[in-house]
């Protein structure tokens, strides 16, 4: 998996953020962790549970996500998606979030 540079995280998360992301890249368990990664289709967004990354397709090297967002709880990454989304709004003129993150 991806991460990008531009990673946004939740505020209960920012002290933590590393362990996190090594927690991800490793496979450990997080219950209540999710992730925000860019589609390969043409929607904007997904919101991925951790636990869907231990799958063996995530792992392959053709189907890793590129991570932009990593939140503590769904409601908090649906939060997280409606910031990035204001900061690419604001920042381009509109919603080619694919651009903004690459």
């Amino acid at each position: 998996m991806y991460f990008s540079k531009k990673l946004y995280i939740s505020p209960s998360l920012e002290k933590k953020y590393r362990r996190v992301k090594w927690k991800l890249r490793t496979g450990r368990p997080q219950p209540l962790i999710f992730v925000i990664a860019l589609t390969k289709g043409e929607d904007l967004l997904e919101i991925y549970h951790s636990a869907m990354l231990k799958q063996y397709y995530y792992r392959q090297k053709e189907h890793s996500p590129y991570i932009v967002g990593i939140a503590n709880g769904y409601s908090a990454a649906v939060d997280l998606v409606s910031n990035i989304l204001c900061d690419v709004y604001t920042t381009t003129g509109g919603f080619d979030v694919k651009a903004y993150f690459r």
